[in-house]
């Protein structure tokens, strides 16, 4: 299982909208995960927000143009795959000074009976 949170700082872009969408399936495609609806919701002057749900999970970025930050929130079962590498459209999208990744360990339902 793939739980990451991802802060970017220092972005040197303000992508559109359209730009995060695009690089979000480049990211889908690279992860082998399916999307099946998506909802972008743009900000005027105050960034954008796009949410994936994917077959396997969900794929979720915002952004703070205002702070030159962005995060992006990935979830996913897929375990056979390399998030990190997955994730190069984005990041490339957003070119940030600073990029912090976190995994969140999370109950994986393959490795242990069900909680409580």
């Amino acid at each position: 299982m793939i739980c990451l949170a991802i802060d970017l700082n220092d972005c040197v872009v303000d992508p559109a909208p359209q730009d995060v969408g695009e690089a979000m399936h480049a990211t889908a495609r690279r992860l082998g995960v399916r999307v099946l609806l998506e909802a972008p919701a743009g900000y005027p002057d105050h960034g954008v927000t796009h949410m994936m749900a994917l077959a396997e999970s969900h794929l979720v970025v915002s952004t703070w143009p205002e702070h030159r930050a962005a995060q992006i929130d990935l979830v996913s079962c897929r375990a056979d795959t390399d998030p990190e590498n997955a994730l190069e459209p984005l990041l490339s999208l957003f070119g940030p000074g600073r990029t912090t990744i976190r995994h969140i360990p999370r109950w994986n339902p393959k490795a242990a009976p069900v909680p409580g």
